[in-house]
């Protein structure tokens, strides 16, 4: 599963201001929309968003640990940055894919795609005719994902399909500077096809709509369209008989080393690593959660906190929402 995941914004391109119109009525329901008809404008947009002076993967892999904070030496990713995202409203606006009209006036869609060739954006080409060789052209050279008919009767069903598809092609591109993660022993559950079983069941149940890598202490954290954040620790089995051999040698009360011995609980002490010390000797209860057990490549054992999430919060898509149809209304 992609180690990070959160709503974007697709772009449509086109002169005929009806069809822009009722682009976001039409697919509103499968991802954030926005519109122009200005095709300077939007090529100087996409051009801005790339260079986006927000978080990014990449800047996330380069930035120096902070101090006391954990991050793998090969590719030194702080255990902050990547839930970090979630407070930046900005990461909706981020455009995923761009849908492109080829006939308009000023430039045909494939001469505007050729400016953007180079950025990381999903692109769609809506052409008159099927089989059209200026688009299959357009294809072969890496301009576009595909094309479709723009008169096409079904062409609203497929284009809400694959919006959905490139959306994730987008992410799985992106955050592959971040692929070694998934081979470390205690995040290699980015790579168990149980685990994104388990997790696609449960974010549909509780609403998630974004998800954020934990890296220290491992697992994931899930954000739904009103904020809500829910953490899934998950450990490996070798974190698990970890968690009790560190409380044992630090001298842990024996009632939490009695509660680590089942190995039916996951210790989320507020530290580095999230297990035992010796400053949570008095409140270790309250960090001590149930979990249970998925079997896939190894054993995990995964536990659910929604509240008090240590640290962890975000901006809402719903939030975002609200914020765009306030500017809407002012212009």
């Amino acid at each position: 599963m992609l180690p990070l995941y959160h709503p974007t914004t697709c772009l449509v391109i086109d002169d005929d201001r009806l069809y822009l119109d009722s682009f976001d009525y039409n697919y509103a329901d499968v991802t954030l929309c926005a519109t122009e008809h200005r095709l300077e404008q939007a090529i100087e947009r996409l051009l801005k968003d790339a260079e986006r002076t927000g978080l990014t993967i990449e800047e996330a892999n380069r930035a120096p640990v902070d101090e006391g904070e954990i991050a793998d030496p090969v590719i030194r990713l702080p255990a902050s940055r990547i839930a970090a995202m979630a407070r930046d409203p900005a990461r909706f606006s981020r455009v995923s894919v761009v849908v492109v009209d080829f006939a308009m006036p000023s430039m045909t869609g494939v001469e505007l795609l050729r400016k953007i060739k180079h950025l990381p954006v999903k692109k769609v080409l809506l052409t008159g005719k099927t089989g059209d060789s200026t688009a299959v052209a357009a294809f072969n050279e890496g301009l576009i994902n595909l094309f479709l008919v723009k008169q096409d009767p079904d062409l609203p069903e497929k284009l809400r399909r694959i919006i959905g598809e490139l959306q994730h092609r987008y992410f799985k591109d992106i955050t592959a500077p971040l692929d070694p993660i998934a081979k470390l022993e205690d995040t290699a559950f980015l790579d168990d096809p149980a685990i994104a079983n388990w997790y696609r069941k449960f974010a549909e149940r509780i609403g998630a709509v974004e998800h954020y890598l934990l890296p220290s202490p491992p697992g994931l954290m899930l954000v739904d369209e009103t904020g809500q954040v829910t953490v899934a620790w998950i450990n490996s089995r070798d974190r698990m008989r970890a968690q009790l051999e560190i409380a044992i040698d630090v001298g842990a009360p024996s009632a939490l080393v009695k509660e680590l011995c089942t190995g039916e609980k996951i210790l989320t002490c507020p530290t580095p690593t999230g297990f035992y010390q010796k400053k949570h000797a008095s409140d270790w209860q309250k960090y001590l959660l149930p979990c249970e057990e998925i079997r896939g490549n190894t054993s995990w054992k995964v536990a659910i906190q929604r509240d008090q999430a240590p640290g962890l919060s975000a901006v809402s898509l719903r939030q975002y929402r609200r914020s765009q149809t306030r500017r809407a209304c002012q212009t």
